[in-house]
């Protein structure tokens, strides 16, 4: 009876009586040491883009059966990579360069698995199709308790720490389609601790923004401190300044109190609000005119405020 070969590794199977004192050698050259690739066989691939098919033979040495496969060379397109139609699994090293992708796939679909370049996966195949032996959900539930990862982390969802401990957290840059006007960095206040001698929590060494943030023009002119540092309000009528909500010792901006068209609008305020002298200002009624007030909040019950009128 004629050898057949296992159908996921390629290992052949004698058949009963053959090769008669040489099947010891047969074992071990086309069965033990085909297990032994399939294990812990590492292969280099050469590509330079378009489609590779890599070797699949029975009972001898190929490229698809080894366990890490590690593909190398500048691509000049993209790169597919045509794995037997057999189930196994993979671990893929994609050390090309060029800007292209790298697909690995089998010989029955044109769908198949990314590896980013540079990255490192375990691939799996049922035979037909391919697929990442980890995907967000598996990582989303691994234990890193106690872990250390070195290198940069990509993060397309949100971090969630509840500590962290370290010298500094660096941003080197935010892309200019990242908008979130409330919580930019934090859902709750975000504490700086000093780290070095020079006795300052935080340091810019480029411009910041505070947004100015309209308020709804009313009888009772209402603000919550939690919308932002800096204010504006144009007056459609006598107003009242009301007490802000969310006051935090420490805070401080301004408010930009403007005229409308017709003028004449006056602005008081509501107790909370300290001026020099103790007395608040009155403001500039000419139409179209804008007085700025600048206010630090001393207490939760007291929020100094400095005017300066008519500003053009």
């Amino acid at each position: 009876m004629s050898s057949s070969y296992s159908t996921r590794l390629r290992l052949e199977k004698q058949g009963d009586g053959d090769n008669a004192n040489t099947w010891g050698a047969r074992l071990n050259t086309n069965v033990i040491d085909m297990v032994d690739e399939a294990v812990g066989g590492v292969v280099v691939v050469s590509t330079t883009g378009g489609s590779t098919t890599l070797s699949a033979n029975d009972g001898a040495v190929d490229q698809s059966r080894n366990a890490v496969l590690r593909f190398e060379g500048t691509l000049g397109s993209a790169a597919t990579i045509i794995i037997p139609s057999a189930e196994k699994t993979y671990y893929v090293d994609n050390a090309t360069s060029g800007a292209y992708a790298l697909t690995l796939r089998t010989a029955v679909t044109n769908a198949g698995t990314a590896v980013p370049q540079g990255g490192k996966m375990a691939i799996y195949s049922n035979g037909v199709n391919t697929r990442a032996a980890l995907d967000n959900t598996g990582i989303g539930a691994y234990p890193t308790t106690g872990g250390t990862i070195n290198g940069n982390v990509k993060v397309s969802g949100t971090v969630t720490a509840t500590s962290y401990t370290g010298s500094r957290i660096t941003v080197t840059s935010i892309g200019a389609s990242t908008i979130d006007t409330t919580n930019l960095f934090a859902t709750t206040a975000l504490v700086v601790s000093a780290t070095t001698a020079k006795g300052k929590q935080l340091r810019l060494t480029g411009a910041a923004i505070a947004d100015i943030v309209s308020l709804t023009d009313a009888a009772s002119v209402t603000v919550n401190l939690n919308d932002a540092q800096n204010f504006e309000v144009k007056l459609g009528g006598s107003r009242t300044l009301a007490a802000p909500t969310n006051v935090q010792a420490g805070q401080t901006g301004s408010f930009f109190i403007v005229q409308d068209s017709s003028g004449s609008r006056t602005l008081s305020f509501n107790s909370i609000y300290d001026f020099p002298a103790a007395t608040a200002p009155t403001l500039s009624t000419g139409a179209n005119v804008v007085d700025r007030l600048d206010y630090i909040v001393r207490t939760s019950s007291s929020i100094h405020m400095v005017a300066s009128l008519n500003v053009s």
